[in-house]
């Protein structure tokens, strides 16, 4: 934010929302008058929403605060001002190198700027209501053109048939008669490029080399930890956060079948199997879910990217090694693991998660980063997410090796938990490179035709 106009910033604050005394910690924005109260009523009322969104929705006000400030005197309607607000998100400020408003913002990228927009809207909205005032919609509904009703419906049946369960969540017809006063815009996005996979020819050097524990010789044994958390997101499809939040139980051998189950952080049942996770880590070990935790201050953070739960009765859903017999793999250094290399957690700081550091505590996102890093370069690689080396490269040379293997769009949505199957098709949609080489296929049997065709008219002659 340019120092001209950090007339609000954010703060992370313990809310109390009700006489019941329940608390959280959420962010708020604090301008020179004090806590935007409004604002933190909104945030405290999505606390359930990720930190993710809360944080882009708190620095959303934080802009338009920002380009208020600058333009006082400019605007006579509030709306007006979010009108230009918004253009100014999706063109920038800056004219040939000048800016009187000495904002100084570089043009966003479309999807960004309309994420912000919505955000704004949404607040807007809820303050209309709660208010009972129409004229505090920032973002007003309107009549949409014929243009605008086309876009509708096509947005509207893209969502579902699309949507898991799309017969239980859309009965009603959609009502494609209405716009938003600013509507949002977006590129036209078709993912030709893959996203960048961990080399798979690099895969066993990485395990077995890379992660190998300090010695004076350079070459002591292997970090299990590491490597399972590895084995995860290659042969499971896992993300790193969800690698992360296992908990020492959470691994069984079922009729001879490794099974690992993911458990939402609050929602999944706990081991005791009559509570769920929120209410047994805060009565038995007097902890919060770790995807509660404030990102900005806390290395124990986990975000959660609400996959798709499988089990409802538990709450959870189920790792699918491929190949296969990863799993087997797994399961036996999980055993080593926690026999050998697990450091317990202290006796006052006793936790349920399945993965430590040095001193017992759990396991952080930012310290595997790191030695994910280093294991790479141990091994000659270069850690950068346009190779696919870096942690999230193994999930999608997980979804790449299914595709590859022939397996459908829907056993690739199960398999990486996936709630729409359109994110799935990212692995089996074909490349540009595929493109190509069908371009020369076809251009082959074009000339195959025409030449077959000349041939038979001499033969004629």
């Amino acid at each position: 934010m340019n120092t001209l106009f950090e007339s609000s910033h954010r703060e992370y604050r313990t809310i109390i929302g009700n006489a019941v005394g329940l608390q959280a910690v959420l962010p708020v924005v604090v301008t020179e008058h004090g806590v935007l109260s409004q604002f933190a009523r909104y945030i405290y009322r999505k606390q359930r929403r990720s930190r993710a969104w809360q944080d882009t929705a708190t620095f959303a006000i934080q802009l338009l605060l920002e380009f208020s400030e600058a333009n006082q005197g400019f605007y006579e309607e509030p709306r007006a001002l979010f009108a230009a607000f918004s253009d100014a998100l999706y063109t920038g400020t800056i004219e040939r190198g000048c800016d009187p408003s000495g904002l100084y913002w570089q043009a966003r990228q479309p999807n960004d700027a309309s994420k912000l927009i919505n955000h704004i809207t949404q607040f807007s909205d809820w303050l209309s209501a709660i208010n009972e005032d129409a004229g505090l919609q920032l973002n007003p509904w309107r009549e949409a053109t014929r243009h605008e009703q086309r876009l509708n419906w096509a947005a509207y049946t893209h969502r579902r048939d699309n949507a898991f369960l799309s017969h239980l969540v859309f009965r009603d017809e959609p009502q494609t008669d209405q716009s938003r006063a600013i509507r949002s815009q977006g590129l036209p996005i078709e993912h030709l490029t893959p996203a960048k996979a961990f080399p798979e020819a690099k895969i066993d050097l990485l395990l077995t080399d890379g992660f190998r524990r300090r010695a004076r010789d350079g070459r002591g044994p292997t970090n299990l930890r590491n490597v399972l958390i590895t084995l995860l997101m290659h042969n499971g499809g896992l993300r790193l956060s969800e690698a992360l939040s296992l908990w020492s139980d959470d691994v069984t051998i079922e009729n001879g079948e490794v099974i690992v189950r993911v458990y939402h952080p609050e929602y999944g049942l706990a081991p005791d199997s009559r509570t769920n996770r929120a209410t047994y880590l805060q009565h038995r070990f007097g902890l919060l879910p770790r995807k509660r935790l404030v990102k900005a201050t806390d290395p124990l953070f986990l975000g959660w990217k609400d996959p798709l739960i499988t089990d409802p009765a538990r709450k959870c859903f189920e790792v699918y090694f491929f190949p296969h017999s990863a799993g087997e793999e797994f399961a036996q250094l999980w055993l080593d693991y926690h026999r050998k290399q697990r450091v317990k957690p202290l006796l006052n700081a006793q936790h349920p998660y399945a993965f430590t550091n040095r001193d017992g505590q759990p396991y952080s996102h930012r310290m595997f980063r790191k030695a994910h890093q280093q294991a790479v370069e141990r091994i000659g690689l270069e850690p950068e997410k346009l190779l696919g080396t870096t942690p999230h490269g193994h999930r999608h040379a997980f979804g790449q090796r299914l595709a590859a293997a022939g397996a459908s769009d829907l056993t690739i949505k199960t398999a990486m938990h996936h709630k729409s199957i359109e994110s799935s098709q990212t692995y089996t949609q074909p490349t540009s490179t595929d493109l190509r080489n069908c371009m020369i296929e076809l251009e082959s049997q074009l000339s195959e035709r025409h030449a077959s065709a000349n041939a038979l008219q001499l033969s004629k002659e």
